[in-house]
């Protein structure tokens, strides 16, 4: 019988393309999402199941014969913190008590060793905290920039309409562009790991790359010459503003304030935080990696 995984936060983009990855390794995934809902895979829909994350006792009947946990949570960017660092334990409580073997938390985003005054990164240590802290084997995957970012409401419409490649990011900063898939399975490869028990595993992918080297590759694997454009700060700010109005549980003001901050952070620190040298990295999570060309040519601009 495959091992039993349950995927929290399965309806997602993330969630989902980890539900998709772990079908085709082999493995029976179970969504865990709020409403419910199955996952589209290419052996057909897996089954959905609707979850409290506030409830320890539901979710230890629902973890039930699963063997590990796949842990995605809500961006604390835009919703609020508290009500997700409580999931967490929540999480960890109900799995260790029925019995789960192993937790993979997929942090969504780079989070330094330690706090630095940033809320999202901060709410992140402290999730990670909870899930050490239930005695379920656990360990944490940290990505940096998701290639898929590209294809979201403050992205896409630039380079499909301008044919601008438009990120707050400034030309010499270096990043290690992920996808959801390289993701899911780095995941998985530290499901298969059984000494890995509180590490945190920064990861990127295969290529790190400057914005114009990042314009140039998708330029090639588009066919259609791009341009690049280090967007101000400010500007991405408003646009994340306006693609999050009516989801974002958090006050507009503060969150565009954070937002400033990280990225200013992002963009001028020493310690690189978009980048990850894979080497190690694949030493211990062999999985394969997609270059910034595969997936373009996987995700084509329309027609």
């Amino acid at each position: 019988m495959s091992p039993t995984i349950a995927v929290i936060g399965a309806t997602g983009v993330q969630g989902a393309a980890q539900v998709r990855e772990l079908v085709l390794a082999g493995f029976d995934p179970v969504a865990f999402s709020r409403s419910g809902g199955a996952v589209a895979t290419s052996a057909g829909p897996v089954r959905g199941i609707a979850c409290d994350l506030g409830d320890v006792a539901s979710l230890k009947t629902a973890f039930a014969r699963t063997d590990g946990v796949f842990v995605n949570l809500p961006s604390t960017s835009f919703q609020q913190a508290e009500p997700l660092i409580a999931a967490a334990g929540t999480i960890g409580k109900a799995a260790k008590a029925a019995g789960v073997r192993r937790i993979v938390f997929n942090t969504s985003m780079p989070v330094p060793t330690d706090k630095r005054g940033f809320a999202a990164q901060d709410a992140r240590h402290e999730m990670r905290a909870r899930l050490w802290d239930s005695d379920v084997d656990t360990t944490s995957i940290e990505p940096v920039v998701y290639l898929d970012n590209l294809h979201q409401r403050w992205a896409w419409p630039s380079i499909v309409e301008r044919g601008v490649v438009c990120y707050p990011h400034a030309p010499e900063l270096e990043v290690s562009w992920i996808c959801h898939e390289d993701l899911a399975r780095l995941m998985i490869e530290a499901l298969r790991r059984d000494d890995l028990h509180g590490h945190r595993i920064p990861v990127g992918g295969p290529q790190t790359v400057r914005l114009p080297e990042l314009t140039a590759e998708l330029s090639a694997a588009w066919g259609r010459k791009l341009a690049w454009e280090s967007q101000p700060i400010d500007e991405f700010c408003d646009r994340m503003k306006r693609a999050f109005d009516g989801i974002a549980t958090l006050e507009a003001e503060r969150l565009i304030d954070e937002l400033r901050r990280i990225y200013e952070w992002y963009n001028t620190s020493p310690e690189k935080p978009f980048k990850v040298d894979m080497t190690p990295v694949l030493e211990i999570l062999p999985a394969r990696m997609t270059p910034i060309g595969d997936w373009a040519r996987a995700n084509p601009l329309p027609a």
